[in-house]
């Protein structure tokens, strides 16, 4: 049979699909006598190499953090960025500019953007396909089966924009067994969310079927000190204000998503899985603030002056159809079938004074198409092979207004300086790729593992000129551009048991990150739109991962070395003339090395320690002979010394610990701390984020059937801020998008299997 089997021994939770079927991990939450105390060393199984058969992650010769629903469940994780400090260099952080765009960063490779045509270095996967853009990615995580992150380049078996890494998301697949959850959730700041599951046979043995459903409200985090702020006439910026700050409570946001499922299998040897989802995001705009005034104590943190509350339009749809069909062969065929739409519609006030400085509605229309087939087994009893032929093609459109006014004395008097811009620029991109990965088992201990991937790509774009002021209906002039690329992404490497839970392993493997265009072209004659040179990532592993004391003690460790060339920049440059210059160059050649450190530790039956840590250097090789020019030509540095995203150090610490009730169930105390030291934001190194520490807690209580889950937490209880990102304004002052700060709320979970 080659449908889900779900099973527990010893301790362990695993979910396996023969032929590599599943991404999976624990699905069935722990039982109240075990709490979530036991969930943090439970096995976790993956397919993330493609293999024929799925795998334990501690057998994967490479560093990856992988998590069940029952380790998201032990760490309160409920959203995708609630992670971004519990793994060792991984930031897992929304830019902020819009709602829900994720910037994402692994082992310092991450970008500075909310253009659409900027390519990630993290990718970012769901039930297998790739999303192109990084618009609409940071979600929630309800009814996810796993969470895998894979640290370190992925180009072989996953393609382009895998450079820092790749993000590996699976929606749990319906068993056929009928099953019902729900969550609800409310916190100190209004914010609500209700979750449901349902679940159970249509035709059995046959036709399985699944619908999720999500809600949340958030009414606003932050506070705003400047709620009359509309100017009156003859303002010259009055008629652009696109929605007032009128109101004190800012930074509200409606979400809604409902996915179905279907599962049918008509043979032992086939599966078929048909998912839809379908959500939208309805609010206000980024919350913008001075962080100047901020960090200063002349504003309060949380707090905005804005003149401008903004709007959020975000809807996505997606499809995804997974056949896989087994004994091809010596092995199993999959194809996954996959198409997605996005459109982003939003408006912010990006200076985040009182004064209708720098306004920026913009929208975004997405869709992509993507299919993979692969067939992965043996051909022999010591060789085991992947191969596939992958193609994805897409397209987006991206239209963006600038309003612009600098009032005296920022602007001469007596109503300063009124600009309007117009940017954007469409976009296609078709990629082709053929794969091949191969592991050799010379003995019982040591295997060889070797790898090639061919790549095509062809880009067309057409870009705003940046010297059009027509905001209303673009008509604006185009450059037409284009870009291809193609090359071979090898991959080398061995896997050695010196023990039969301890293994060294290493490899050697090259990726590359796309070349690009830039649709924010404010001064092509000082940056041209693209394309940019692509940029390749040769990077070397080694690693040690081990369970010890009978399966009490896990211990991973990894050391790496990146040497990247012509490394892409997204500059983010304070500009007089378009109050912030973003452009996408070529910088020149970096080296990246660093050291990782994953510890669990079961000391007692009940109680469960972790750590990590996680150290690494960037510093650049040499600069591109065209940052010399920028550099003369405004004056100032472009590119500093210290690489943006960069944190040289981080760690975390926490625990888990089961209260068993006897008969009145099972109280679970959990927390975890997590330091970030300070590092650059942008290119220049002028702004910087600060050292960050972050403090969550829980407390949970099971029910004695396990039906129940009752949980008060408290995240970030420090109330540290943080901004997702930091942008100058003109050079005279740094605003940015605030995160939200100390957050106690309360969450019942219901479920019936």
């Amino acid at each position: 049979m080659i449908s889900s089997i779900a099973f527990f021994k010893r301790g362990v939770l695993a979910v396996f699909a023969c032929g590599g079927l599943l991404a999976a991990a624990a699905s069935v939450p722990a039982q109240a006598q075990q709490g979530s105390a036991s969930a943090l060393l439970e096995e976790i199984v993956t397919v993330a190499r493609k293999r024929g058969e799925a795998e334990a992650a501690q057998d994967v010769p490479l560093a990856i953090s992988a998590y069940g629903a029952s380790q998201l469940e032990a760490m309160f994780v409920t959203k995708l960025d609630d992670m971004s400090y519990l793994m060792p260099n991984v930031q897992l952080e929304a830019v902020g500019t819009f709602p829900g765009v994720q910037n994402f960063s692994i082992r310092g490779q991450g970008i500075n953007s909310s253009i659409p045509s900027v390519d990630p270095t993290v990718g970012v996967f769901v039930d297998g396909i790739y999303l192109g853009t990084t618009f609409g990615v940071v979600i929630d995580t309800f009814d996810l089966e796993s969470v895998e992150v894979l640290r370190g380049p992925q180009g072989l078996l996953f393609g382009r924009n895998v450079t820092g890494g790749a993000v590996i998301l699976r929606n749990q697949r319906p068993t056929g067994e009928f099953g019902a959850k729900a969550r609800a959730g409310y916190d100190d700041d209004g914010m609500m969310s209700i979750a449901g599951a349902i679940e159970g046979s249509l035709v059995e043995d046959t036709l399985a079927a699944k619908l999720v459903v999500y809600q949340s409200n958030d009414p606003g985090y932050y506070e705003n000190i400047n709620q009359s702020t509309v100017p009156p006439a003859p303002h010259p910026l009055q008629p652009f204000y696109i929605n007032p700050a009128t109101r004190s409570e800012v930074g509200e946001m409606d979400t809604t998503l409902i996915r179905p499922t279907l599962v049918w299998r008509p043979t032992e040897n086939q599966d078929w899985n048909l998912i839809v989802e379908s959500g939208k995001s309805e609010g206000d705009g980024a919350t913008w603030a001075n962080v100047t005034e901020q960090r200063a104590g002349t504003l309060d943190e949380f707090s905005t002056t804005s003149d401008e509350i903004g709007f959020t339009d975000l809807s996505w749809n997606q499809v995804v159809l997974e056949t896989n069909i087994a004994e091809v062969g010596n092995g199993t065929v999959t194809n996954i079938l996959g198409w997605r739409e996005v459109d982003a519609d939003s408006a912010a006030d990006i200076d985040g004074t009182s004064n209708p400085i720098f306004a920026a509605p913009g929208y975004t229309d997405q869709d992509q198409i993507s299919n993979e087939l692969r067939w992965a087994g043996s051909f022999t009893d010591s060789w085991d092979a992947t191969i596939g032929l992958y193609y994805f093609d897409q397209d987006i459109e991206y239209r963006e207004a600038r309003y612009i006014w600098l009032p005296p004395p920022l602007g001469p008097a007596p109503i300063g300086v009124n600009l309007q811009r117009a940017l954007g620029g469409d976009m296609s991109a078709d990629n082709l790729g053929i794969f091949w990965n191969n592991d050799f088992r010379l003995n019982d201990a040591l295997t060889l593992t070797a790898g090639l991937r061919y790549s095509e790509e062809t880009k067309t774009a057409r870009i705003i000129t940046g010297t059009c002021s027509d905001n209303a209906t673009f008509n604006c002039q185009f450059d037409n551009l284009e870009g291809d690329w193609d090359n071979l992404t090898p991959k080398v490497g061995f896997q050695w048991y010196v023990a039969e839970e301890a293994q060294f392993y290493g490899y050697w493997a090259q990726s590359y990150r796309t070349g690009g265009f830039n649709f924010r072209n404010a001064k092509p004659n000082l940056i041209p739109p693209g394309p940019t040179r692509e940029e390749e990532s040769s990077t070397w592993e080694l690693g040690f991962k081990s369970d010890l004391a009978e399966g009490r003690l896990r211990l991973n460790v990894a050391a790496f070395q990146n040497d990247i060339t012509d490394m892409q920049r997204e500059l983010n440059v304070g500009d007089p003339d378009v109050i912030v210059l973003q452009a996408t160059i070529n910088a020149g050649d970096v080296t990246i090395q660093g050291v990782e450190v994953d510890i669990v530790w079961a000391p007692i039956d009940n109680l469960s320690l972790f750590a990590s840590g996680g150290w690494q250097d960037g510093e650049y090789d040499s600069i591109d002979p065209f940052v010399m020019q920028l550099e003369q030509a405004y004056g100032q540095t472009i590119i500093g010394p210290d690489l943006p995203r960069l944190a040289p150090s981080n760690y975390s610490a926490g625990f888990s610990w089961d209260l068993p009730l006897e008969a009145a169930g099972l109280l679970n105390f959990a927390a975890n701390y997590a330091f970030r030291e300070g590092h650059p934001y942008n290119d220049a190194n002028t702004e910087n984020f600060e050292d960050q520490d972050r403090v969550n807690a829980s407390v949970n209580w099971y029910s004695p059937n396990d039906v129940w889950r009752i949980s008060a937490y408290g995240r970030n209880l420090t109330d540290e801020a943080n901004w997702g990102n930091l942008t100058s304004i003109a050079g005279l002052w740094t605003a940015g998008p605030m995160q939200k700060g100390r957050t106690v709320g309360v969450e019942v979970s219901w479920q019936y299997r």
